[in-house]
């Protein structure tokens, strides 16, 4: 029988622990996972986090359906459906996440058409009361705008800036 992928909520930051239980009740789970820079108490580490944040995909055949068991499982919040209908996600859109792991099996968010820096990359301020100073691009803020966290006067400060103000700094 045909197997397909389902979305199931999760509680929150309980991703890991529900896939853990669902892979322990024999479910075939897939939670792809981004290696996140985290800035603690000025300490800079890399952990992994879900890249859908709340959410995780199981992959079932029609006889393996236990809505009931996947709900009542630790770290699950409910299975995602409307009324009784549990939408499947298209084959290919797992695949396309899958496909994207890099080495260390993580999903690489690389440089999109809308943006033209990675996360993480180093950039410099160009056109700005700032100009010079260096940072390292986190986000797209819309279609122009560019969120850049800076290292300012032993400080680490978030600047939302315009992406004509930015160039690359490697």
């Amino acid at each position: 029988m045909a197997k397909q992928w389902f979305a199931v909520r999760t509680k929150p930051k309980k991703e890991i622990v529900a896939k853990d239980q669902l892979e322990n009740q024999g479910f075939k789970v897939y939670l792809p996972l981004v290696n996140t820079r985290i800035t603690h108490a000025r300490k800079v580490s890399w952990q992994p986090r879900p890249f859908f944040a709340g959410y995780l995909f199981v992959h079932l055949s029609r006889d393996e359906q236990r809505w009931t068991a996947i709900r009542s499982t630790v770290g699950v919040l409910a299975p995602v459906s409307f009324g009784s209908f549990y939408p499947p996600l298209p084959d290919k859109a797992i695949e396309m996440l899958q496909s994207s792991h890099d080495e260390g099996g993580y999903i690489t968010v690389g440089k999109s058409n809308e943006s033209p820096f990675t996360s993480g990359e180093k950039v410099r301020l160009q056109d700005s009361s700032l100009k010079g100073l260096e940072g390292v691009f986190i986000e797209m803020r819309g279609e122009d705008r560019a969120l850049v966290l800076l290292d300012w006067m032993q400080k680490k400060m978030r600047l939302e800036t315009s992406l004509d103000n930015l160039s690359s700094a490697s």
